[in-house]
């Protein structure tokens, strides 16, 4: 029998897809945004969407669920988190985080991978404490025994530089090591067949082509991004996949597509996306890079 999964602000479904890959069986997934929930639908057609918003979930719900589920995976939302963002105490977005713990607390499961981005490691709370040190020791006080560590992307086969914290309970050693096999931008995103999925151009003006078309590697349209709307270098790795704006294409003047960023976040072709391409961006920038969360996935060998 397969061990169980349940999803928490799921996004399209990165986290999912990676597990089951590894061997997993991802029996239910929260999430809000529709053409997400589609795009999850679409690809995981037997998963349970238990509900759109977790605040209203409620507890009678869950506890249904109680000693069935044997890991919960998921990443709340981090923009209030983030360091390119205002990092905002009163974001309420910051809070919900103890609706991930409520379903731990009422379905026990034995293993929670919880992922987010580097900035709640400093992000404080109104009172003054740190965001992260309340996670753990509201995991402790569930008798987990917690640990975390930054990954990134890169490290495991991604054509991404993208560093994420991922939280674990139990005291095991649960990541994987990083691979010596490193993948490019150009490994990454070539040989998309045409009219493939997601596989369309985004829509740019003729003034905003010839701006592109005299831009070396590296070269940005804009100071006023860090790391987007720049064009990438075909031999080394990209910056961090965001919901916007988008990277420009090595060679071609133009924008990447939809499906050339999943390929970025390594996303398998038979992942299918939905919804406009400006949704699908949004979706493939949240996700949780698919690879990296099937390597994860099959470190957790005791499961087997």
């Amino acid at each position: 029998m397969k061990p169980t999964v349940l999803d928490l602000f799921s996004g399209c479904g990165g986290f999912s897809s990676g597990f089951m890959q590894a061997g997993f069986e991802v029996v239910g997934f929260v999430e809000y945004w529709k053409p997400a929930i589609e795009t999850y639908k679409l690809n995981h057609p037997n998963t349970k969407h238990f509900g759109f918003d977790i605040t209203k979930i409620p507890d009678a719900t869950i506890k249904e669920y109680e000693g069935k589920i044997d890991v919960i995976i998921g990443g709340p939302p981090c923009q209030g988190f983030s360091m390119a963002g205002k990092r905002d105490n009163n974001d309420p977005r910051n809070k919900l985080y103890k609706h991930y713990l409520r379903f731990v607390k009422i379905i026990k499961p034995k293993l929670i991978i919880m992922e987010n981005v580097k900035g709640i490691l400093s992000m404080e709370d109104n009172d003054g404490e740190k965001v992260i040190n309340k996670i753990i020791l509201d995991l402790i006080k569930l008798e987990y025994h917690v640990s975390y560590k930054i990954l990134n992307a890169k490290d495991y086969g991604i054509a991404q530089n993208r560093e994420r914290v991922i939280i674990t309970a139990k005291k095991l050693n649960l990541y994987p090591e990083p691979q010596a096999e490193k993948i490019n931008v150009m490994q990454a995103i070539s040989n998309i067949p045409e009219n493939f999925n997601a596989h369309e151009s985004i829509g740019i003006t003729e003034e905003t082509k010839q701006r592109i078309e005299i831009l070396e590697f590296g070269g940005k349209l804009s100071k006023k991004y860090n790391f987007s709307r720049q064009r990438l270098h075909p031999n080394k790795y990209s910056p961090t996949v965001a919901t916007k704006p988008l990277f420009i294409h090595p060679f071609e003047h133009r924008l990447l597509t939809p499906r050339e960023l999943a390929r970025l976040q390594s996303f398998p072709d038979g992942f299918l996306f939905q919804g406009s391409k400006t949704s699908m961006i949004k979706q493939i920038g949240n996700a949780v890079p698919h690879k990296m969360a099937r390597e994860i996935a099959e470190k957790l060998s005791f499961f087997k």
